[in-house]
């Protein structure tokens, strides 16, 4: 496919949102609800600016840029798939945990994405399909840019700490089959605090997503790894696998009403040998005084380091980029619409 089609294709209207029966996957664990503590204060140890801006700020800025903190690309990535079964397979997550939310976003939501645009910083002629976003599931924070979902159940939940939290292993494949009716998740794992270990597989059959067997499957996680049956353009339908680290995170709340978090990931396609980079900007505000509704927005900047670009230039003598790799080359821009609901309604979406 020429790249040039893909571009033009983040424009393109889409067909309306499949309706899919949300099947019983990751079964509710017992979390502890103990210690009603202030996330502002657990957050509080996060004063460093990033780019010298507020995080608002990076929701409206024409670009984004990847220094100020963050490792290297070398340090950033992912291994290969030959090292997958290996300890450094994946790079290692922020020393720092990752955001803690306000009291105001627990239990559960119904969650309805929309798009709003797809913008390129430093023109289109240096994009690539290796690009964060190009391609379906290559960016799991947006996992099917310019696509409107369905609207799909979150949870947050606290850990043994009192600290509220956004649960991976049930969030992950409800939202990664809303942007992708078409796939569907089969396992997911997540990693282990203080390991480069990830938790049990559980299953969509329901083996081992038991709190007994698994007790770690809903803690609080900055890695989670997912296999899902989805279509290729070569293949049919197969089983494929994600990997994905958060390498840095930071979060702020600018007052009693709204929350808003930055975080970077590294991410790799295992079946693909595609390696992708990119940071989540996400705002969080409750829009009135029942706290059972919030709206926010969501953007995803994809990275492009040089030493990826140079797999479409293999057969090309000398690669002279004209580009910034510290600086985002595809910006995409969602809003969202949360709604406060209960359990039940929760597993019949």
């Amino acid at each position: 496919m020429q790249c040039i089609v893909l571009l033009l294709s983040f424009y393109l209207p889409f067909a309306a949102s499949l309706s899919i029966s949300r099947r019983n996957f990751v079964a509710s664990s017992s979390i502890s609800l103990i210690l009603n503590g202030e996330a502002d204060k657990a957050n509080a140890a996060s004063d460093q600016q990033i780019e010298k801006q507020q995080i608002s700020r990076l929701l409206e800025a024409k670009n984004i840029y990847w220094s100020d903190g963050q490792p290297s690309w070398k340090d950033a990535r992912y291994r290969g798939s030959t090292l997958s079964s290996s300890s450094g397979f994946a790079p290692t997550p922020s020393i720092e945990t990752s955001c803690v939310y306000p009291d105001w976003i627990e239990g559960y939501w119904s969650i309805k994405y929309k798009f709003q645009s797809a913008s390129f910083p430093q023109g289109r002629s240096i994009l690539s399909l290796r690009t964060g976003g190009a391609g379906l599931g290559t960016c799991m924070s947006l996992p099917n840019v310019g696509y409107n979902p369905s609207a799909f159940s979150s949870r947050y939940i606290r850990d043994y700490n009192g600290k509220l939290y956004y649960d991976v292993a049930y969030n992950v494949p409800r939202r990664f089959e809303a942007f992708w009716p078409e796939a569907k998740v089969t396992s997911i794992s997540v990693g282990m605090e203080n390991s480069n270990k990830l938790t049990p597989k559980c299953f969509v059959t329901g083996e081992g997503c038991m709190l007994p067997e698994n007790p770690s499957l809903h803690s609080p996680t900055q890695r989670y790894a997912f296999d899902f049956e989805g279509p290729t353009r070569r293949s049919g339908r197969m089983t494929q696998s994600t990997d994905v680290t958060e390498i840095n995170s930071m979060c702020e709340i600018p007052s009693s009403s709204r929350f808003e978090q930055i975080k970077t990931y590294s991410q790799y396609n295992v079946n693909q040998d595609l390696q992708t980079f990119y940071k989540e900007i996400k705002s969080f505000e409750k829009i009135n005084s029942s706290e059972d509704v919030i709206i926010g927005k969501v953007r995803a900047a994809a990275f492009l380091p040089y030493y990826i670009k140079e797999l479409d230039n293999l057969n090309e003598a000398g690669n002279n980029f004209s580009y910034d790799e510290n600086a985002a080359v595809a910006i995409y821009d969602y809003k969202f619409l949360m709604k406060k609901i209960d359990e039940s309604e929760a597993a019949s979406m």
